[in-house]
């Protein structure tokens, strides 16, 4: 029994506004892991240009980092050329 006036069916659930959290959690780590990189070679060729000692600067890389935060990066920019052609 349907009453007058009354919608034949449930109205379909509008979808969330926006940008999804997990989005702006992988741009957030890009970006760090962009920066902490670039800070990173920033801070070892200044020691190296800037050092009085020449070739005598010694640095140790940490792969694991290097492979860590080139992924975050990786990651970040991946989702934001998905994104970017998604939208076209």
């Amino acid at each position: 029994m349907s009453r007058e006036g009354a919608p034949a069916k449930r109205p379909a659930p509008a979808r969330a506004a926006g940008t999804p959290i997990w989005v702006w959690l992988i741009y957030i780590l890009g970006i760090l892991a962009g920066v902490i990189f670039a800070v990173s070679l920033l801070f070892t060729f200044g020691a190296l240009v800037l050092s009085d000692e020449g070739t005598g600067v010694s640095y140790d890389v940490s792969w694991l980092a290097i492979v860590l935060w080139g992924a975050f990066v990786a990651a970040a920019l991946i989702t934001w050329l998905v994104r970017r052609r998604q939208r076209r």
